[in-house]
């Protein structure tokens, strides 16, 4: 990871950790949710979420456009406005 300088951000001030590749444990509960839909769509369930865990990771394509569009609260990605989204169409 790089320390990176970034003035314009709210959430990530100046020199600190950007996450970029966020990762952790999926929760129990999306598990049986899957065995929930294979027994309703009649297969047999194919995890024990007692038995089962999992680790979840993805790149932060969030933070990059931050950085590149100087959005300041990483929220507006995630609040539905069409308008701040057709930006970036």
């Amino acid at each position: 990871m790089h320390l990176l300088r970034w003035q314009g951000l709210q959430k990530v001030q100046t020199l600190r950790w950007i996450e970029l590749l966020g990762c952790g444990m999926v929760d129990p509960a999306v598990f049986a949710s899957v065995d929930e839909k294979r027994i309703a769509a009649g297969l047999e369930p194919a995890y024990d979420a007692k038995k089962i865990s999992g680790f979840a990771f993805g790149m932060g394509v969030d933070r990059i456009a931050m950085m590149k569009y100087g959005v300041s609260d990483i929220g507006q990605f995630y609040a539905g406005d069409v308008r701040f989204l057709g930006q970036f169409a």
